[in-house]
């Protein structure tokens, strides 16, 4: 794999190189005055392509894409002519690695240009504004540098004392928010030398300024502008002593540096705007230009402003024409910069390694938690480790977890590393992470207890992927804190966590405890006690006054404020329901009753034979007075003509004869008699019938109000006293027995405004007509049910029905079972009775 790397690096020079040999080459820059006008002429070896902008009133930026600055100089050239003060050549690399080259032009305050096209070159007409008066020059720098008639001013000393010299102040940061984008201004006590990295996931544009210190606590400005949301600074690290700023965006920015003697200038512009280019994108650091004295007039290099600009990941390599933009914070005087020339191309270790950190899930050490960071850390190498390393997430931690470094598990199951092929047998797992160091740029390190061989080949899969296989075929666990990947067993791990979680809790109970008193208004403080408990901590303890409805609470501090929170959750306004109900009882009875009574007589008083009923049976109620003739026993009054008629059988007045059946209906409402009597017999038949039907309904409407889970109960009836006998010679006791209509409701309102009801009903009523020792039995109708009703419904619970069918036949033996006939010698009794209860309830919530 390293010797196709290699082959493939090698292969790739030449190709570049001819590449590169194919673009346009500047080959001078000629400054001619004549007349108070001055041309500036741009000389190629080809034709080309120009944007050109002004950032500033005083600097005119001319880009040539695809063409490079050859075998000219990068250093400030000084020129005594109307409207231009001096000129630089040098060349970057745009976003999609192509070469620019560009021509920065310090002009006059007032200074107007224009540019016009000429073949393999471009032409900028200078016109100082009536400023004039300057000596007529002509200088042109070729490609041999040593035929230059102007001693051009290389970057001199002061830029390293920048560096390697006393420490700078930084002083404080102002942020201004103009018409075409923010600007934030960076206050020093000397020239500072800015390193800038752009982050993504949030988007963040990162300064850092060497041999630089906050002279103050970090800053936290709260920006909530268009295009940035805060601005942060704070120390990044003591030793090179170097300050970070970093710009939370809310979109991917271009960028623009002016850096000043006391002072540097970051102005913001979106990514589709052009901006200038005179510096890589990553950041390098940027060089002070001394004033050089040019030999020929001996002037000084008026201020001038230089820029730089980062390109966000992903940008279009093809830009629009820029458009000049207005610089107006700019007004000191300002000193050229560039990029330096030698910066590398390639990505530098740690970008490598910041890159590797995305891929694993993780952002690097990029961050200063300003917010939290205490201003007694400000110099204490430790505490500025500590609170540097924290995730990319930015959440909330806790004051012992955000004074560590923050770690995550570096496999996030998203592989999306550079494609790698491996080919290896029987290798030693640390030979296998080396060579992950070589490829990720992470610093890696390994667990005393990690050990093992590996044989493994994989084509063309992603490098991280490999990594998470490798670590799970050999039961490893991988940490990724920053840009340093640590590789452990997992006991080793779990270990290490279970022992930074006892000592964080140790450390947060070895704090003295503090009583607190909290005094409730709608919940009860005997109730709440012990929901409280749960969330007290070990040294914790807590107790309920009820006599002022209060807690005392003693526990450590940082238990306090969420049992508080937790508090003005719980002593809340309990809401109330109304119920109002509707208690409707109703009683049907329907009773039918048929019967018959027949009594007859036969006999002769000449033969002294006598047939009939008995009288045990019953006399009918048919009574007829005396007849004559002929005489029979049952006919009253008649005086006997023979001996043999017996003295009891003699009336005279008025009789009734015996029944043979007694049917008869009790309490007749119809009824019907017929009868014969003849000188042998007598026959009496009466058909008697009743029918009764009933309606009874009780109506009641009681209503009640209860808070929310608590039980309502409604009761309506009687107490009935049970009287018990006297025992072992006591006096007799007497027991009251309730027999009630009772309703019994439970209300909870649930959280979507509904009310669900537990619900009990109860109907005792006493039987009067069954009865135990005087006692009357009592007739129970229960229904038990939970329902969920809307707020202002109505329910309704029936069904406690009781029905009674009777059917009662009294008939005469034998006689009473002949069809139709037997209908003479029946007593027929049907009654049927039914009651029902039922219950409209109606919740509804009572808005307070």
């Amino acid at each position: 794999m390293r010797l196709k790397q290699l082959l493939s690096a090698g292969l790739a020079v030449p190709l570049f190189a001819a590449v590169a040999s194919a673009d346009s080459q500047l080959t001078g820059v000629n400054v001619q005055s004549k007349a108070g006008a001055t041309t500036v002429t741009i000389h190629a070896n080809g034709a080309l392509t120009h944007n050109e902008y002004r950032p500033v009133e005083n600097l005119l930026l001319v880009d040539f894409p695809g063409a490079t600055i050859g075998t000219l100089d990068s250093n400030a050239h000084s020129v005594s002519v109307p409207g231009v003060t001096s000129y630089q050549v040098h060349s970057y690399k745009a976003a999609n690695g192509s070469d620019i080259a560009r021509v920065e032009l310090t002009l006059d305050a007032h200074a107007s240009v224009q540019l016009t096209n000429e073949d393999n070159g471009v032409v900028i007409a200078v016109n100082a504004g009536g400023g004039g008066g300057a000596v007529p020059v002509a200088a042109t720098i070729s490609a041999r540098p040593a035929a230059a008639v102007f001693q051009t001013a290389s970057l001199s000393s002061p830029a390293k004392s920048a560096i390697g010299g006393s420490i700078i102040q930084v002083r404080g940061i102002s942020v201004v928010r103009g018409h075409d984008g923010t600007e934030v201004e960076i206050r020093a006590s000397g020239l500072l030398s800015p390193k800038t990295l752009t982050l993504t996931s949030p988007d963040r544009l990162v300064i850092d300024l060497p041999n630089a210190v906050p002279d103050s606590r970090p800053h936290d400005i709260p920006v909530h502008a268009a295009d940035l949301n805060m601005v942060r600074m704070a120390q990044y690290r003591s030793d090179p002593p170097t300050t970070r700023v970093v710009l939370d965006l809310k979109a991917p920015h271009d960028f623009l540096l002016a850096s000043a003697e006391d002072k540097l200038i970051v102005k913001l512009r979106p990514a589709a705007m052009p901006a200038s280019k005179s510096a890589p994108a990553n950041g390098t650091a940027l060089a002070r230009v001394e004033k050089p004295e040019l030999g020929l007039s001996h002037s000084t290099i008026p201020a001038s402003v230089a820029t730089a600009k980062a390109a966000t990941e992903g940008a279009s390599a093809s830009t629009a024409r820029p458009v000049a933009q207005d610089y107006v914070v700019l007004q000191p005087e300002y000193h050229v910069v560039s990029a330096s020339k030698d910066a590398p191309s390639q990505k530098s270790a740690s970008e490598k390694a910041a890159d590797a950190a995305k891929v694993l899930g993780a952002a690097p050490a990029v961050e200063i938690p300003v917010s939290t960071m205490p201003a007694a850390a400000a110099m204490k190498p430790e505490a500025l480790k500590s609170a540097m390393m924290q995730a990319a997430t930015q959440g909330s931690t806790s004051a012992a977890v955000a004074a560590a470094a923050s770690t995550s598990n570096c496999n996030t199951g998203r592989y999306t590393g550079e494609p790698i092929s491996v080919n290896l047998k029987d290798v030693d797992l640390k030979d296998f992470f080396r060579l992950i160091h070589e490829i990720s740029g992470l610093n890696v390190v390994l667990d005393p207890g990690v050990a093992g061989t590996l044989t493994i080949v994989l084509d063309d899969v992603p490098w991280d992927q490999a990594l998470a296989i490798v670590l799970q075929n050999n039961g490893l666990q991988c940490q990724l804190s920053g840009n340093v990947l640590r590789i452990a067993l997992p006991e080793t791990l779990r270990k290490e966590a279970d022992a930074l979680r006892a000592t964080q809790e140790a450390q947060a109970l070895a704090v003295d405890r503090v009583t607190v008193t909290r005094y409730l208004s709608y919940a009860t403080a005997k109730n709440v006690v012990p929901t409280l408990k749960a969330f007290l901590s070990k040294r914790g303890d807590i107790i309920a006054d009820d006599r002022t409805n209060s807690i005392i609470v003693q526990d450590i501090p940082s238990v306090i404020p969420g049992l508080d929170r937790l508090l003005k959750e719980l002593d809340r306004k309990t809401p109330q329901v109304e119920i109002e109900a509707r208690v409707v009882a109703a009683t049907r009875s329907f009773a039918r009753d048929l019967g018959s009574q027949i009594g007859f007589g036969v006999g002769a008083n000449n033969r002294g034979f006598t047939a009939g009923g008995a009288g045990a049976v019953g006399n009918s109620p048919l009574q007829y007075g005396y007849t004559q003739p002929p005489p029979y026993f049952t006919i009253p009054g008649v005086t006997p003509q023979a001996p043999a008629v017996p003295p009891a059988v003699q009336s005279t007045t008025a009789a009734s004869i015996p029944l043979f059946s007694n049917l008869g209906v009790v309490g007749p409402t119809s009824g019907l008699s017929l009868s014969r009597i003849s000188s042998n017999y007598r026959l009496d038949v009466i058909l008697t019938a009743a029918e009764s039907r009933g309606l009874l309904k009780i109506l009641s409407r009681p209503r009640v109000v209860t808070q929310n889970n608590i039980l309502a109960i409604v009761r309506q009836g009687v107490r009935i006293p049970v009287v018990t006998a006297a025992q072992l010679g006591g006096p007799p006791t007497t027991t009251y027995v309730d027999a009630f209509l009772r309703l019994q409701v439970q209300p909870q309102i649930t959280a979507e405004g509904t009310i669900f009801l537990n619900v009990d009903v109860e109907n005792t009523t006493p039987n009067f007509a069954v009865n135990v020792q005087g006692n009357p039995e009592l007739i129970t109708q229960q229904a038990t049910t939970q329902v969920l009703v809307a707020d202002g419904g109505t329910v309704v619970i029936g069904g406690v029905i009781q029905t009674n069918d009777n059917i009662t036949k009294d008939q005469v033996p034998f006689l009473g079972d002949v069809p139709l006939l037997g209908t003479l010698f029946k007593h027929k009794t049907v009654s049927t009775t039914t009651q029902e209860l039922i219950f409209f309830i109606t919740p509804r919530v009572i808005q307070s």
